[in-house]
């Protein structure tokens, strides 16, 4: 068996910086094949990326990262969608604090 490191791909942040959002999934805790598909149902493209936390380090698939104001109008019909198919648990829809109006 061989082992691989992560060392080339995205590292994000537990919590989001201020103003940005993402979705993702725990590749520990679903099939891959299966998010694959759902995502792409769904008009994401995932990528795979590392979700940095104070108990360490989680692979996920990232299928959605933005700005807060860019968070696509039928995002809640998608996490609805993804709930009915795949361990609750698994999915990360995280929100940084909302910027200011200016």
């Amino acid at each position: 068996m061989t082992a691989a490191t992560l060392e080339s791909i995205k590292t994000f942040p537990y919590r989001p910086v201020q103003g940005r959002r993402f979705l993702s999934v725990n590749l520990a805790l679903v099939d891959l094949t299966e998010i694959t598909e759902f995502a792409k149902e769904l008009g994401f493209k995932p990528e795979l990326v590392k979700i940095q936390g104070r108990s360490g380090t989680q692979v996920h698939a990232l299928l959605w990262e933005g700005a807060i104001s860019d968070t696509p109008a039928d995002m809640d019909k998608k996490l609805d969608y993804l709930a009915d198919r795949i361990n609750t648990d698994a999915i990360r829809y995280a929100t940084g604090a909302w910027t200011q109006a200016a």
